[in-house]
């Protein structure tokens, strides 16, 4: 497509490099074709090879800033956004709009126009007599004076941002990523005259995804002086006041940032505008030239702000996911002298801009810092394959290990080796049932608190002494043979009958589970209790598949979750037949109640404990489900109904 050819690459610089002459560009404000051939390499790792799109951001260089360059990073998550489309909007305060990947966004289309020419007051482009025929992308917009503004550096290219994207979500696609750039068409006589851009990247997603609020907070320094260089701070807010987002970001803007509000509600650019005194900037040198290279190159404390915003927003507030992050650097330049004698000083301007999507009822946060107390001591014979010390010594609470590829090999095979094509009543979805679960992911905890209750019973249930001709091997235990040996001391052998079982649940649910571990009253809650009301736990993938959701959205949207734990079974308590035989179990002739339905009606056994230190949930395995080697659609239950069809139930009521 691109008629590229490969040339030699220096291995310092990277692994492949090419030539080619599909990167085109014309005029003196900057128009290009990267937008294009960015859409164009998108649908091709996205939709051929399968992989994650993760970011995208550009750079301007050059005296004018119209060298051009377009870096992507792609993600083999094997799950996240296979098949998902993508569309390409570019703004600039040049006075157009450029849009790519309307291929994938026919139904959006006519909106999109309509919003462009109703909304916005645009007009479809009408090219120049020296314009080649060329497109450079696959409509372009002439917008109207004032639909965007700048001052200095200041634009509302930001605001327009968030109001392009709520106009989106309306209609299933949410903001995806977002940059920034600038050209200067003049710089030896009008260097101050700077053409703004902002590349944003939207994807179609759920209703419930797309239409949750965003906020912008862009941070920036605007040189006012070069002798000696000073700069003002500004922290610029778009976005609504969702659950009060904006008193909270005042108080801490005001008292950390040393913020005052100079705008609310009518700046124009933003919907609130600080300035601050905070932002800190460097030379990159005793000796710079503020002629030839600018003075104040060095590092700033921009980064350090921007972090600490987020922790504000992600971590504090605790129901915002930070989505965008990008900065942009530029100058601002100081005319000296007159006529011959001209020249200009320029002065670094710094910017960053952060866009969060608002999550409601807070997040469920994946290989993060658990608030879990620690034990205080080590634990009883933890397991020789964990890995962090302060787990073994009890100095840490709890940690989540991202798991070996030997241990994702292990998932797989209990997945597959405990398969059975098998329905009941309790698979409740509607949807036909998987011939294949495919793990993506799994997350193994190390838990000193649950671990050392986990083998003190498993300690009591050894010393009763039961012969292990009593025993039932759960099938998962063949089915991965490398992790059942997890399950047997080399001296001693497995005299309280652990064992590996499983537990279907969803993503969130999953790491809180293994966070906390379960609770013998609320088990059995979503399904029903046929043998009493305890912890139910089945050897079969396909049992515990009848139980497990997907997240909607989120890192881990699409996903299915079931947890392998570690179990002390001791002696079975066998039954064909429900009941509550809770008795049984708690008089301590037995360790668990075995549920046969397999022996009674050709279904499943089910395990059941009534003691919560007899299991320790070891493993969150995130898996997909898959029939005829493609990946399922979601169940119709788990989509939100049409917009029409909630309006109409509404009124039902």
């Amino acid at each position: 497509m691109w008629q590229a050819t490969q040339t030699q690459a220096d291995r310092d610089y990277c692994d492949l490099k090419f030539k080619t002459s599909a990167f085109k560009g014309r005029g003196s404000e900057g128009e290009n074709n990267m937008g294009q051939r960015t859409m164009e390499l998108v649908d091709f790792m996205v939709k051929q090879c399968q992989w994650t799109m993760v970011t995208c951001n550009t750079g301007n260089f050059g005296r004018r800033g119209d060298k051009r360059e377009q870096q992507l990073i792609f993600r083999n998550d094997e799950f996240v956004q296979h098949g998902v489309d993508h569309i390409m909007i570019e703004l600039r305060t040049a006075g157009y709009i450029e849009i790519n990947g309307l291929h994938d966004a026919k139904d959006l289309q006519p909106e999109l126009i309509n919003f462009m020419v109703q909304q916005w007051r645009c007009k479809e482009y009408t090219k120049y007599m020296w314009e080649s025929s060329e497109n450079f992308c696959d409509l372009k917009y002439t917008a109207p004076d004032g639909l965007f503004t700048r001052e200095g550096l200041t634009n509302n290219l930001g605001k327009r941002t968030i109001e392009l994207a709520d106009f989106l979500a309306q209609h299933g696609w949410a903001l995806l990523l977002c940059n920034g750039g600038s050209v200067t068409p003049n710089p030896s006589h009008s260097p101050n005259n700077i053409i703004r851009e902002q590349q944003v990247k939207f994807t179609r997603t759920t209703p419930e995804k797309a239409k949750a609020p965003l906020l912008m907070i862009e941070l920036r320094t605007v040189p006012y002086s070069d002798g000696p260089p000073a700069w003002y701070g500004y922290i610029e807010i778009c976005g609504k006041d969702t659950n009060g987002v904006h008193g909270h970001l005042d108080r801490f803007i005001t008292h950390y940032m040393h913020g005052n509000c100079i705008g609310r509600g009518n700046v124009g650019h933003c919907d609130v505008m600080y300035s601050t005194t905070k932002f800190r900037k460097k030379p990159s040198s005793n000796n710079e030239n503020g002629r030839y290279g600018g003075y104040m190159n060095g590092e700033s404390n921009i980064g350090k702000w921007t972090m600490r915003l987020c922790d504000f927003m992600v971590d504090h507030l605790g129901e915002w996911d930070l989505i965008v992050c990008n900065s942009d650097n530029l100058d601002r330049s100081f005319q000296h002298g007159s006529g011959d004698n001209k020249y200009f000083n320029s002065v670094t301007a710094r910017e960053m801009q952060l866009v969060f999507r608002h999550k409601a009822g807070g997040r469920g946060v994946f290989m993060s810092a658990s608030n879990v107390e620690p034990l205080g001591r080590p634990p009883l014979q933890p397991p020789p394959y964990w890995k962090d010390a302060g787990c073994k010594d009890g100095t840490v609470g709890h940690k989540l290990v991202p798991g070996t590829p030997e241990e994702l090999t292990w998932m797989q095979e209990i997945l597959d080796g405990t398969f059975k094509n098998k329905v009941t009543r309790d698979r409740k979805d509607g949807q036909p049932l998987a011939d294949r679960f495919v793990a993506v992911q799994c997350v193994r905890s190390e838990h000193p608190g649950l671990w050392d209750r986990f083998a003190e019973r498993r300690g009591l249930v050894a010393e009763a002494g039961r012969s292990s001709s009593d025993f039932v091997e759960p099938k998962t235990m063949a089915a991965a043979p490398g992790l059942a040996r997890r399950c047997v001391h080399a001296s001693v052998g497995n005299p309280a009958n652990q064992a590996y079982l499983l537990h279907g649940t969803n993503p969130t649910s999953a790491v809180a589970i293994l966070q906390n571990s379960f609770t013998v009253d609320f088990a059995g809650k979503s399904a029903g209790t046929m043998f009493g009301p305890g912890v139910y736990l089945a050897e079969s993938s396909t049992k515990a598949d009848e139980y497990a959701r997907d997240d909607a959205g989120g890192e881990y949207d699409g996903l299915y979750a079931l947890l392998v734990c570690k179990a002390v079974l001791g002696r079975s308590y066998v039954t064909e037949k429900a009941g509550d035989f809770r008795d049984q179990v708690l008089s301590g002739e037995y360790g668990h109640v075995l549920g046969d339905r397999e022996k009674a009606v050709g279904t499943f056994r089910e395990f059941i404990f009534f003691h919560e230190a007899s299991i320790y949930p070891e493993f969150a395995v995130f898996y997909r489900r898959e029939k005829d080697g493609k990946v399922m659609a979601r169940p119709e239950r788990e989509l939100a109904p049409a917009m029409m069809e909630m309006e109409g139930e509404v009124a039902s009521m």
